[in-house]
Order: C-alpha cells, then sequence, then structure tokens
C-alpha cells in the first residue's frame, strides 16, 4: 500500500516528521520511503528574516502486509521519534550545565553582555552591507545602557536612507527584530535631527488643518521614533486629540478634533 502527501517545510527532515504525523504512520524495516523536492526553500531577506517553506512529496510504501503489527512496532523504533528524543535529552543536560555558570558569573554579566551585543550587530550589519554591495563605513557606539547607535558614512548614503528615510527605518526595524535585549538606533550624517525638523514643521501644518476644517487627519505610517515627535506637537493645541492606529512597522498617527 502506498500512501503520498505533499508538505511545506524548509527542509527534507521536517517534512518527513510532519507527513508521518499527519498520516498516522511510524516508520519501521517494512516501508520504504521516497522524498521528492518539488519547490526548493528560499531564504528571505538573505537569510535574515528565515527561510520560506519548500514543498516536497513524501511517498510511504508498504513491504510486505505486517502480520505482528503491535510487536514490530516495540522492536523497530522510528528514527525521527528517536533523534527527537536525542536531541531534547541533550537539550535539557545542557540547560542542566548551563544554569550553574550563570549564577557563578552574575557579576560579568553586563560586561559580557556588552560585549556580546556590539559583536552581534556588527556582524549583522557587516552581512548587510556585504550582501547590499554598498560602498559605506560604519561604526557602532553605545550611547547608555542596552541602547546602541549605528552611525553610516560614505558614498551610498542615500541608498541606506531611502525615500523620506523609510529604508533606514526598515534596516532599524529589521535589526531590532533580529538582536533581542537590547535598542538600536540608525543614523546617517544626522539624517534624523535633519528629519526631526521636516516631522515638526509637518505635524504644525497638520494640526493647523484640523483645528481649521474640523476634518480627521491621518498620517503616513511611522516608526516609534517619529510618530513621538509628531505627538508632541500637536499635544500643544488643546482642541485637538492625537492617538496611533495599526501595529507596527505600519503603525501611524490619527490627528482629529476634540468633541
Amino acid at each position: 500500500m502506498e500512501k503520498t502527501i505533499e508538505i511545506k517545510a524548509i527542509d527534507k527532515e521536517k517534512a518527513l516528521k510532519r507527513a508521518l504525523n499527519i498520516l498516522g504512520v511510524e516508520l519501521t524495516d517494512n516501508e520504504t520511503v521516497d522524498i521528492v523536492e518539488k519547490v526548493a526553500p528560499r531564504k528571505k531577506f538573505f537569510g535574515l528574516l528565515g527561510t520560506e517553506p519548500g514543498i516536497y512529496e513524501i511517498s510511504i510504501k508498504t513491504k510486505q502486509e505486517e502480520k505482528k503489527e503491535v510487536k514490530e512496532h516495540k522492536e523497530h523504533k522510528p528514527h525521527v521519534h528517536k533523534y527527537e528524543k536525542e536531541k531534547t535529552e541533550k537539550h535539557v543536560k545542557n540547560e542542566k550545565v548551563e544554569k550553574p555558570e550563570k549564577a557563578e558569573k552574575v557579576e560579568k554579566t553586563e560586561k559580557v553582555d556588552h560585549s556580546g551585543q556590539e559583536k552581534e550587530i556588527s556582524e549583522k550589519v557587516a552581512f548587510f552591507v556585504e550582501k547590499m554591495k554598498l560602498d559605506i563605513k560604519y561604526k557602532i557606539k553605545r550611547v547608555k545602557e542596552r541602547v546602541y547607535v549605528v552611525e553610516f558614512f560614505g558614498k551610498d548614503n542615500a541608498l541606506i536612507i531611502g525615500q523620506k528615510g523609510k529604508t533606514l527605518n526598515s534596516f532599524e526595524y529589521l535589526l531590532n527584530s533580529m538582536i533581542k535585549n537590547c535598542k538600536i538606533e540608525i543614523d546617517v550624517e544626522k539624517f534624523k535631527e535633519k528629519r526631526n525638523d521636516t516631522l515638526k514643521v509637518l505635524a504644525k501644518r497638520m494640526a493647523e488643518k484640523v483645528s481649521k476644517t474640523g476634518k480627521t487627519v491621518r498620517l503616513n505610517a511611522m516608526p516609534p521614533r517619529e510618530r513621538k515627535v509628531i505627538h508632541e506637537v500637536v499635544n500643544k493645541y488643546p482642541d485637538l486629540d492625537t492617538f496611533s492606529e495599526g501595529r507596527d512597522p505600519k503603525r501611524y498617527i490619527v490627528i482629529k478634533k476634540k468633541r
């Protein structure tokens, strides 16, 4: 008897495991497996955003009928489950070993974290710059506890900034999504300072428009830093109300007249 199923997964091993779970089959010496990669997995954004699953066709064929299913089930343990069991046992052992080390080095944690975080940030930025073939340099500095600024400078500044800072904001959002336990800001030759001045002018113009017409205004999506600038300006108008809607990175500001 043959059972065939198509599975989405990031590799053949995970595709086989999912197929076995869905079909309710446990592999024994009485069965053969054919795996055909119909669509190869694809890395998202140079691998920085993980891997998009491929499509695999899994075919499980029975060599002969199993007369003693219960007995053979005990004698022939599924390879996949055995692998998962070993992996779990190793994971548990590692956790038991690591915990005492963390307890013994509490005083040195902060120093190690800073060094490790700067190295991780530098590796991710270098990878991005190399893949995009940018003629640009950068430096990283820690401005306060767990807050880092990556400053770019070079011929390709404009490519990092993008239209109205959209590329810069996206890159900043991407880095903060990949590197946890710290905040990362990106700047290109004081672009943010100039951008803040532009945002203040925009906020004032939109506030006066809403005050005059009474019509609600919705601004384009902005990162938290830029929304804060808008809020601070609009809050100076006693007859106006401002709040944010949506979810990052598509969260935007709404300015409306108070009732």
